[in-house]
């Protein structure tokens, strides 16, 4: 899924925190993804993280676009994030 349709209308997302425990083996590779992909460990993981969900997501047959998508993800941004009160446009 491309994350320009996640974005939608907005272009940004708002984010969310999540704290994450790894095993040492799981952060020395993070570490050395992180060091190929020229960033931070907590941006490194934080991209996978949301590389892996939205494969994850699309494996498991959710919705990832289009009204079905758009719809469910109105009602958790008013639920998770009430400060983000922008329509969605169909543009």
């Amino acid at each position: 899924m491309e994350e320009h349709a996640a974005r939608g209308h907005q272009g940004d997302l708002p984010e969310g925190k999540v704290t994450l425990r790894l095993q040492a083996t799981d952060v020395f590779w993070l570490s050395q993804l992180a060091e190929l992909m020229d960033a931070s460990r907590t941006r490194a993981a934080s991209q996978l993280l949301s590389a892996a969900i939205r494969d994850a997501a699309q494996a498991a047959g959710l919705a990832t676009e289009g009204e079905a998508f758009q719809s469910d993800f109105e009602v958790f941004l008013t639920k998770e994030f009430p400060h983000e009160t922008s329509p969605p446009s169909d543009t």
